[in-house]
């Protein structure tokens, strides 16, 4: 179930969910989110232990973020057309 909670909330759990050598680091946090504004956060728990990677899906106002496990990260930008 999603819920919306604050910047510092969704900073705090960045920081939790980020894996080593996953790229979210807290130079990644400083230049794409620390500075803005008016925007709104969503954070939804991992379904299962196996949703382990951890992506960031971004709106025209809004921040989700959303975990996947490995299988669904393979095919996540698959679609029809694809070769």
């Amino acid at each position: 179930m999603e819920e919306e909670v604050t910047k510092a909330k969704f900073k705090d759990l960045y920081f939790k969910f980020a894996t080593p050598h996953s790229g979210w680091t807290e130079d990644y946090w400083n230049q794409f989110y620390e500075g803005e504004e008016g925007k709104r956060y969503f954070f939804s728990k991992p379904e299962t232990p196996e949703c382990i990677k951890m992506f960031i899906v971004s709106g025209n106002a809004t921040h989700r973020l959303i975990f996947l496990t490995e299988e669904g990260e393979e095919s996540f930008f698959d679609f029809p057309e694809k070769e």
